[in-house]
């Protein structure tokens, strides 16, 4: 998929990941603000998303709770799995706000080859396969 000209701020999910750059995003995914419609079991039971719902707001980085236990634990994860640290991308939504933040996102997750999608799973461009280095 090639990157649209702007990336809906209901494609960030409440953890801080940028659906747009996940590998299940329209595969069947719509991403976790819009619909449940297409998620694995393991989506369906997330504990953030479970609690986002249940205390009705959008961005963890947004509760008066954050950082939460919950959240850390996620970030840890997706560090390790990913190198993604969500807790960071969490807390952008107070510092920076969503538009400029939706922005920065578009910018990092977009392809210098061919202006596909860069996933964060692989790191890899879902057009043409181009490896990113996300630490530059």
């Amino acid at each position: 998929m090639k990157m649209p000209d702007e990336i809906d701020s209901k494609l960030l999910a409440p953890c801080g990941i940028n659906c747009i750059s996940c590998e299940k995003y329209q595969n069947p995914c719509a991403g976790c603000l819009i619909s449940d419609d297409g998620k694995n079991k393991a989506s369906l039971k997330c504990k953030i998303k479970t609690c986002f719902d249940s205390k009705n707001f959008s961005y963890c980085g947004r509760c008066s709770e954050f950082p939460c236990p919950l959240m850390k634990k996620h970030s840890k994860k997706y560090v390790k799995r990913h190198d993604l640290n969500t807790l960071d991308s969490a807390k952008r939504i107070k510092t920076t706000g969503i538009g400029r933040m939706m922005s920065h996102d578009k910018e990092r997750w977009t392809c210098p080859e061919c202006g596909g999608v860069v996933k964060f799973q692989t790191k890899a461009c879902s057009e043409c396969g181009f490896k990113v280095d996300l630490n530059k």
